[in-house]
């Protein structure tokens, strides 16, 4: 009875060895499918990455803007129609350069050359069917603006705040800095009544 159970264990111990070396055949065989020998490095190039380059757009070239120390200003002959009083305001470029103009003036009459403001200044409006428009001025070329003053306003609501004007200070659209110019005209010292307009700038004088 003894002797059977050895031969019996001996017979399980061997039926385990060889399962053992059967999975670590099966075990071989699988990693040699990988394709690679075992220890081999297998270096992986990635594709070459492509970039697209959008070239910078070309900006547009031409005359820059007229600034305040590219133009003088004149006041033309007055002309007076229907209760209302027109000043041309002429720019002249008086730069080495072309330039450009656009949109309407800020206007107000003083006392004088950086003097105190007089009454309201100018409101906008497209006097004479003036509308805005880019402008370019030449080298000792004018523009110009109108500007119109109601004398009708001044003599029926402004009768006691006249006064009279020797000057008048605009500043040339997008511009902080102003010119001053002699005029001859009646204006009004209450700040809430405006009585004067401007056109936008438009060629010529």
């Amino acid at each position: 009875m003894f002797a059977m159970k050895t031969f019996r264990g001996r017979l399980g111990a061997i039926g385990l060895a060889a399962v053992t070396i059967a999975s670590a055949g099966l075990l071989v065989a699988a990693c040699g499918t990988s394709g690679g020998a075992p220890g081999a490095t297998v270096t992986v190039t990635p594709p070459p990455v492509t970039k697209t380059v959008s070239p910078s757009p070309t900006m547009p070239t031409g005359p820059a803007q007229c600034t305040t120390s590219d133009l003088r200003l004149t006041v033309g002959q007055e002309n007076g129609a229907a209760g209302t009083i027109y000043y041309p305001l002429d720019f002249t470029n008086v730069s080495s350069s072309a330039c450009t103009i656009y949109g309407y003036p800020g206007v107000s009459f003083v006392t004088s050359a950086g003097g105190s403001i007089i009454g309201a200044p100018a409101g906008r409006r497209d006097i004479s069917g003036i509308t805005p428009t880019l402008i370019t001025v030449q080298p000792g070329g004018t523009a110009h603006a109108i500007l119109a003053l109601s004398d009708v306003l001044v003599s029926n609501q402004c009768h006691q705040n006249q006064t009279p004007v020797n000057t008048v200070q605009v500043y040339p659209p997008d511009q902080y800095t102003a010119l001053f110019a002699p005029i001859k005209a009646t204006g009004c010292t209450m700040k809430s009544l405006v009585v004067m307009w401007v056109s936008p700038v438009t060629s010529g004088s």
